[in-house]
Parts: structure tokens; C-alpha cells; sequence
């Protein structure tokens, strides 16, 4: 494991300057004040999670709320392979990710970094605009996120 916490924080490091990974094999990267990225190594060392909150269900159509992220769920697409999942501690809805660290370099972790956060703007759209079909206050959460 810590070979590939050296190789996947010097890819950080070198994709956002002063990140890094911390002992445990977590780290948290912001792009804006509602967007951040949670990085972490599999206790194997050989997969390194991606994981971004997204946001609440809508409180006055929870059950479409569900709909509409199994709906982005469907085939990996629009979301690039990314996966929406429950996060029952939060109670909000993640954006997810796995990269194999072994298939992967410095480039392959960029631009999965990039990748992940358009995933995260698309999935926040579609389900902001499912939302706002249902409540016209779903975007309140974005404000404090």
C-alpha cells in the first residue's frame, strides 16, 4: 500500500499543487466553495475511490429524486462511468468513482480528476432540473454545500 500512496500522491501533487494524501491514504481536493473531491485508497492499496457529495433527495419527492439518479445510473452514461450511491451518514446522494492504480499513470489521474468533476456538474444538473420539475426550492442546498 505505500508504494502506491507515494505514486498516487506524487500524481496529486503534480495535478493540484499542495494536495496530498494523508497516513490513512485520504485526501480532499475543493474546485469552488460546493464542490469537493474526496480521494482514498482501498485497504489493498490497489484502488483509489473517488467520491463527491451531490446533494439531498428532494424533500417534497424523495422517491423521484431516487428515479431520476437509478435513471443517470443507467449504462454509466451521462455520467462517464461514474455511479450515484446513498450515503445514509449524510443523507445525501455521492457521485462515485474507482480507479485501478495499476492501469493508470500521472496523465490517466488527471484526467480522471477532470472527468469526475464534469460527471459531478452533470449529475447535479439532471437532478437539479428533476428537482425543480417537483419543488421549486431544490437549489437552496447548493448555497450551503
Amino acid at each position: 500500500m505505500t508504494r502506491n500512496l507515494d505514486i498516487i500522491s506524487r500524481w496529486l501533487g503534480a495535478k493540484v499543487p499542495g494536495a496530498n494524501f494523508d497516513e490513512a491514504g485520504t485526501a480532499t481536493i475543493a474546485s469552488g466553495p460546493d464542490k469537493h473531491l474526496i480521494l482514498e485508497l482501498s485497504a489493498t492499496g490497489e484502488i483509489c475511490h473517488f467520491c463527491a457529495v451531490v446533494g439531498p433527495l428532494n424533500e417534497e419527492s424523495p422517491v423521484d429524486s431516487l428515479i431520476a439518479a437509478l435513471a443517470l445510473n443507467r449504462f454509466g452514461k451521462p455520467l462517464g462511468g461514474c455511479w450515484l450511491a446513498w450515503e445514509p451518514d449524510l443523507q445525501m446522494l455521492t457521485l462515485c468513482w474507482n480507479l485501478e492504480i495499476a492501469n493508470a499513470d500521472e496523465l490517466v489521474f488527471g484526467n480522471a480528476i477532470d472527468n469526475f468533476m464534469t460527471a459531478l456538474d452533470t449529475a447535479r444538473s439532471e437532478l437539479l432540473a428533476k428537482g425543480e420539475e417537483n419543488a421549486p426550492k431544490a437549489e437552496a442546498w447548493l448555497e450551503t454545500a
